[in-house]
This record gives structure tokens, C-alpha cells and sequence, in this order.
């Protein structure tokens, strides 16, 4: 074998290995942690590094909608592929950044996906004759009907669609996390405490004093002797009148939103998982994901050693 050859096969199994041994460990990792975590609930988890369980919620306001199929959900991804000689190459693909809500039977909070590793159950593959599809949205994808025996159903969770140009040269995937959904996450749990609530007091009561200088009219109102001036004592009144509004305008903004986020550690390294599985199944997943990547590692391995092994003892 040339040289250069015998060194880019090496180099490529060493890759291999090194990626199998990297994975493998970070799935077995985050298999032990979802075993060994315990549960918490909302209202009484700490803050910091926590597990909640509960169901999927949309926010209100703007819904999140996959732009392949236009479905509402909590949470996608979604990639666009096309057919080449021998392979498939990605011509676009994206995931949701939004906010939803984790529900329990004791309260909610804000749930931040991003950088997280999202696993489902709804995953959908199907095939097709263009890009972008019509549909929709931007990248919408058409369904047609699909024919007879067209359709095939994995037990694995993989629903493939199969166009009736059948296996036409783009592939379109679609992951979803729906609302309703059982949800299990583990990431950085935060509360707003008495602290953050306080200190947005004041800056409300701050802001107030700034707009209370500019306006006469208001100021007059604090002169009770009414010498053309604010003295400290009248200032203070108009302290204490800040904080009173800033509080009144406080609860107003507080009603109806959410005390509690969780969102990517702070710690790096800790892994950040979000899945509509259940947990064995979750679990079960990432601790096959982590052998196969040891098997990679020592298959790569295997290789380029044999290789250096057999090419230097010549």
C-alpha cells in the first residue's frame, strides 16, 4: 500500500476510535445518570442540578411549528436531504429554540432547549421528488397518500413514508415533542427568589424617580410646604411612594408568569437531556448507544494498530 494511502486509512480508524470512545463513555454517563438521579418535584426541587418528570405544555403566545409537516409542538427538528451517487447529503436542517412548559402535580416551569440533547418517540422519515416542498411553510413537505405496502412501521419508533414515486431523491426527518407529552429532563434548575424579586423592585422604583424628576407637576405634589423645593424628608416620602407603586406595578407584571426555568448546566460536561421516553427506555437506549461506541473504539483501534503493527515489522 503507498504511503499516503496506509496513513489516511490509519489516521481514519484512529479517528474512528477515538469518536466510538468518546461516545461510548458519554452515553454510559448519561445512562448512570438517569438511573442514579433521583426525581424531584417543582415546587420543592433545589436549585442546581436537577431531574423533574411531568408532561409537555405550549406556552401561550406564539405556537412553535415544525416547518416540514406544520405541525404545533413543543419542540423540533428537522433535516432535508438529498439522493447522490452513493450517498445522502443534508441541504438543510435546523431544530426549535423556543420555550415550553414542564407541568407536574405541583406546579410548572420554563423549559429552554437549547443545546439540549433532545431524544423521541416521534420520529418521521419520509421521501420525495423536491426541495424545497411545497407546503406550508418555507420547507414544508407535501404527503401524499402513500400506496400499498408503502408503508412501513419500525418498532423501534421509526415511522418511514415511503413517496409513491417510491424512495424519490430527498429524504425529509422530522423529530417532535408534542404538547401533552410525558417529558423527562435533566438540566439547571432555577427559581426566582425573594433576592431577584427584591432587587426588580428596586429597579422599578428607581426607573419611577427618574420619571417623577422629569415631570413638575409630579414633584409638587411631594413640596408639603410648598418653598419651591424637595427637602430629604419630602424625598424620602417620594421614596417610599416609588416603592409602593414599584411593588403594585411588580405583582401587575409577575401575574401569570412563570418562577421557575430549567435550562443547559452551568457545569460543563453535565449532560443536558430532554425526552418524551419513558426512563428504562431512555435509559436502556443511551446504555446501547454507549457499547456501541466502545465496540467502534475497539474496532478502530484493532485496525490501526494491526496496521502500524504489520507495516513497521516489515
Amino acid at each position: 500500500m503507498p504511503l499516503a494511502h496506509f496513513w489516511a486509512f490509519a489516521g481514519f480508524a484512529l479517528g474512528v476510535s477515538g469518536v466510538g470512545l468518546w461516545k461510548g463513555f458519554r452515553n454510559i454517563r448519561a445512562a448512570r445518570l438517569i438511573e442514579d438521579v433521583p426525581t424531584a418535584k417543582i415546587r420543592s426541587a433545589h436549585q442546581g442540578y436537577v431531574e423533574l418528570m411531568g408532561t409537555a405544555q405550549a406556552m401561550a403566545g406564539e405556537p412553535i411549528i415544525s416547518p416540514l409537516s406544520g405541525t404545533r409542538c413543543c419542540w423540533y427538528s428537522y433535516k432535508v436531504e438529498r439522493r447522490n451517487d452513493k450517498s445522502w447529503s443534508t441541504v438543510e436542517h435546523d431544530e426549535s429554540e423556543g420555550l415550553f412548559l414542564l407541568r407536574d402535580d405541583t406546579g410548572e416551569c420554563v423549559v429552554d432547549p437549547e443545546d439540549a440533547d433532545v431524544t423521541s418517540r416521534h420520529r418521521d422519515t419520509w421521501y420525495g421528488t423536491r426541495t424545497p416542498p411545497p407546503g406550508r411553510g418555507p420547507l414544508a413537505a407535501s404527503r401524499r397518500p402513500p400506496g400499498l405496502l408503502q408503508r412501513l412501521s419500525l418498532r423501534t419508533g421509526l415511522d418511514i413514508r415511503i413517496d409513491n414515486d417510491f424512495l424519490g431523491d430527498h429524504r425529509y426527518t422530522e423529530t417532535l415533542i408534542l404538547s401533552g407529552d410525558p417529558l423527562y429532563v435533566v438540566g439547571h434548575f432555577k427559581s426566582f427568589d425573594d433576592i431577584d424579586h427584591e432587587r426588580h423592585r428596586d429597579e422599578l422604583a428607581r426607573e419611577l424617580l427618574r420619571e417623577w424628576k422629569r415631570d413638575k407637576c409630579k414633584m409638587a405634589s411631594f413640596d408639603r410646604n410648598g418653598d419651591g423645593r424637595i427637602d430629604l424628608e419630602e424625598w424620602e416620602l417620594a421614596r417610599r411612594e416609588a416603592r409602593r407603586e414599584a411593588g403594585r406595578q411588580y405583582l401587575e407584571q409577575m401575574a401569570g408568569q412563570h418562577l421557575h426555568t430549567l435550562s443547559r448546566p452551568l457545569v460543563n460536561g453535565r449532560p443536558f437531556l430532554i425526552s418524551n421516553l419513558p426512563q428504562f427506555d431512555l435509559a436502556r437506549r443511551y446504555r446501547v448507544g454507549g457499547w456501541i461506541g466502545l465496540v467502534f473504539f475497539l474496532a478502530g483501534g484493532g485496525v490501526a494498530v494491526s496496521m502500524l503493527a504489520s507495516r513497521f515489522a516489515a
